[in-house]
């Protein structure tokens, strides 16, 4: 049987590729055909939208920590490659002791803002790294220097595309103390500046709440109704409804035209003829509304990379498989974040000045220090939770055995210096050797 024509019409699909067609099928949806422009204008936005979301929705907080728990854990251990292990060890706890407590307060603002800025500033016995509010390098900053230089979003590219300063506000914007003024060009070896980059040419990063910022107000929103529409209704107990216009046979106080009644437990009333009356049931239809909520919140949860349990605490619908390849899945993408931007725009850049440093001070020797002995460190991320340990490291042990990993790994694995490891097992055997020698 033939379609009549409009119906052929509104049914047909178009030729060739359809992602790059038109039609009515994609009046509505919106293209972005210059990601890196439309991601330097959503910045500003964006940012302001997660802080208020991290600030006043407890999904909003729940997010950025789970994010920055994924990310920093318990700390992050340093392993200074240099020969002498006096020195390695010495190396490794001054700078754990410097970025210990900043990498959380780092973390937080790529999660919630984007992206984080943090200056080093130096002096003969000081060597500080101060967090910059990210709208301190001034996002209105915007010039063509000629010669295929430029400073676009604060940030000055030389004509190779590499970074050589950013522009940084002498206040942060918002300080009771702030004044107009010109920002201060600082030299890039100066500054830290970490993003998850998604587009080639993109300069400043975008939150991680992006995807969501819209569907989590409409979150919010709709759990507020619910909660008007239920409050509302249990201020009503019931309705009287009396053809003759009286009170169906009820006693009480007039209030603005009103009569309002008060029943009494064990009352029983009989109404005269053609009266009625009706009773509220309040949460009546709540369950569907539940659902729907729920469904709100994993779909948040997927845009923000996050499992739904993690996310909303809500365990009730958890078992071990679900929760094992969720948890493996998140912990795909954080590992994948921990390398790229938190060891590799963060520990690694401050490592390499923190040397630097050191020479110009006199505490390295300067012929040293840039030599593999001193600039060679290896950074160990925390240590995932296992869902279900003695299985997990039953597994490690089968592929210790069978020669397809090291000690040297399930230790990284776990988050452990190896050479640490190893001291602390032998302090036990001599331990347990001093004992026995104590009681025989």
């Amino acid at each position: 049987m033939k379609l009549p024509a409009a119906l052929g019409k509104l049914f047909r699909r178009s030729a060739g590729i359809e992602a790059g067609g038109s039609g009515w099928r994609w009046q509505g949806h919106p293209s972005v055909w210059a990601p890196q422009e439309a991601a330097r204008a959503a910045r500003g936005p964006a940012k302001a939208r997660a802080t208020a979301a991290a600030l006043n929705s407890a999904i909003g907080a729940r997010a950025v920590e789970a994010w920055t728990a994924s990310l920093v854990g318990r700390a992050w251990q340093t392993q200074a490659q240099h020969p002498d292990r006096d020195t390695a060890r010495r190396l490794a706890e001054e700078f754990e002791a410097l970025i210990g407590c900043l990498l959380p307060v780092l973390v937080r603002a790529i999660v919630r803002d984007g992206e984080c800025f943090a200056r080093i500033v130096t002096g003969p016995e000081d060597f500080r790294i101060l967090p910059l509010p990210c709208d301190q390098v001034d996002p209105q900053k915007t010039e063509d220097l000629g010669n295929g230089a430029k400073i676009v979003s604060g940030i000055e590219y030389d004509a190779q595309e590499h970074v050589v300063a950013f522009h940084i506000l002498p206040q942060p914007p918002g300080d009771p103390f702030a004044a107009y003024s010109n920002p201060i060009r600082v030299p890039a070896e100066e500054v830290v500046h970490a993003f998850d980059r998604q587009f080639p040419g993109q300069v400043r990063g975008l939150s991680f709440f992006t995807p969501v910022l819209l569907r989590m107000a409409d979150y919010d929103a709709a759990s507020d109704a619910m909660l008007k529409a239920l409050q509302t209704q249990a201020l009503f107990a019931g309705f009287v409804s009396d053809v003759s216009g009286g009170a169906a046979g009820f006693e009480g106080q007039v209030e603005a035209g009103a009569l309002n009644l008060a029943l009494e437990p064990g009352t029983v009333r009989l109404l005269p003829p053609g009266s009625d009356i009706k009773f509220s049931q309040p949460g009546s239809g709540l369950s569907d509304q539940v659902s729907f909520c729920k469904l709100q919140l994993h779909e948040i949860a997927a845009g923000l990379g996050l499992e739904y349990a993690r996310l909303s605490g809500d365990l009730s619908e958890a078992s071990y498989s679900s929760t094992r390849f969720g948890h493996l899945d998140h912990q795909r993408r954080a590992e994948m974040l921990q390398r790229t931007i938190v060891e590799g725009q963060i520990l690694r850049p401050i490592w390499r000045r923190w040397i630097a440093w050191k020479a110009l001070t006199g505490e390295i020797p300067a012929s040293d220090a840039t030599g593999p002995d001193w600039q060679r460190v290896r950074f160990i991320a925390p240590a995932q939770e296992a869902i279900d340990p003695l299985k997990e490291i039953n597994a490690d042990v089968r592929a210790l055995e069978a020669g397809l990993t090291s000690r040297a790994a399930l230790a990284a694995k776990a988050g452990r210096d190896l050479a640490e490891l190893d001291e602390e097992i032998e302090a036990d055997r001599q331990r347990q050797a001093g004992q026995k020698d104590a009681a025989a």
